[in-house]
């Protein structure tokens, strides 16, 4: 199947920077998928590079310069992505979705960032799943699931193991569009998964969580349309 990938930034690069294993792990899980025949995609976030560059930034320019440089951070978090996958994918991070389409034909794995100030990469991975007919998206983040409310912030938070993309729309209409913002699934990419009927699922973006993903025994929130 065709399956596209959003990777948090802040599960590939931690504020505590990268790790050479843990980037290992990563790009086995990967190839792993890719040698079971499906065509991929993965979208990299900016995570904290990002959110630290635009912190800074912040003080002397607009958001839309803030996040010019956030698309800057995620493209250098994808080609650290790049440099581990070696022969299974190329060495250039494509700015736009004909470019990634043609690398996808070539039978490689797509890696890509940012494209369009206040797109995050999870807009940019649903637009992306859209524009070539995946089978599935994949939202790897630092959060294990959907929830009915912020899990960090009330302790009564419950996790939703399925939900539909009206619920869903519902949940994250009043998330920020901010450069460097994060939540679990943003509004605009929130709106493009409904507008597709795209079948997606949010899961820890652990290794294995991935893997289970494709496998079916995720323990994270499946979105379906109604």
């Amino acid at each position: 199947m065709k399956v596209i990938f959003a990777l948090g930034g802040s599960v590939l690069m931690p504020k505590e920077g990268a790790s050479v294993e843990k980037i290992k792990e990563y790009t086995e899980t990967f190839k792993k998928i890719k040698d079971m025949g499906h065509e991929m995609g993965i979208v990299v976030g900016g995570g904290y590079t990002a959110r630290n560059y635009i912190s800074v930034a912040r003080e002397f320019a607009n958001e839309a310069f803030c996040d010019e440089i956030g698309i800057m951070a995620t493209r250098m978090n994808g080609m650290l992505l790049i440099s581990a996958l070696g022969n299974y994918t190329i060495k250039k991070i494509p700015e736009n979705f004909k470019e990634a389409e043609l690398i996808m034909n070539l039978n490689k794995i797509v890696v890509m960032g940012g494209t369009h100030p206040a797109h995050t990469t999870d807009a940019v991975a649903a637009s992306f799943a859209e524009y070539i007919d995946a089978d599935l998206l994949v939202i790897a983040t630092n959060v294990d699931g959907v929830y009915d409310k912020n899990p960090r912030k009330y302790d009564d938070a419950k996790k939703l193991t399925k939900i539909t993309t009206t619920e869903l729309l519902d949940l994250t209409g009043s998330a920020s569009i901010s450069a460097g913002s994060s939540s679990v699934v943003d509004p605009l990419a929130s709106k493009i998964i409904d507008r597709a009927k795209l079948k997606t699922l949010v899961v820890e973006g652990t290794p294995e969580e991935i893997l289970n993903a494709i496998l079916g025994n995720h323990s994270g929130t499946t979105i379906v349309s109604e």
